[in-house]
């Protein structure tokens, strides 16, 4: 079975949240046609896979208002999702070793795809 396990991801070209991002795979002058149809968010649909989403409140570099956003989209369309957001940690966690409440990620991750089989 597909699924997509996402940690900090920048899921939409739309939001002016993390402009760096957009600027550098889009370029400066992107319109909202291509930032649109660039937006994981806005390509969801009933067909999309599983994701299992984590992120943390703290991220300087992507908000967290990216995983909210596919989440939304996800359940829009009835996309069997988890998602979870950890009120500590810095942007790359990798694994999260030793970070406090987010090292659970991978625990999380396991048995969520687990469940997917």
């Amino acid at each position: 079975m597909d699924f997509a396990v996402l940690g900090y991801a920048i899921t939409s070209m739309e939001t002016e949240t993390y402009r760096p991002a957009r600027v550098i795979l889009l370029g400066e002058d992107a319109g909202p046609e291509l930032r649109r149809s660039t937006s994981l968010d806005s390509l969801v649909t009933p067909q999309s896979p599983p994701f299992f989403v984590w992120h943390t409140a703290e991220d300087p570099y992507v908000p967290a208002e990216h995983t909210y956003r596919l989440a939304a989209a996800l359940a829009a369309d009835q996309v069997p999702h988890a998602v979870h957001v950890f009120a500590h940690g810095p942007h790359s966690l990798g694994l999260a070793r030793n970070a406090g409440e987010a090292a659970i990620w991978t625990t999380l991750a396991e048995a969520w795809i687990h469940g997917q089989a």
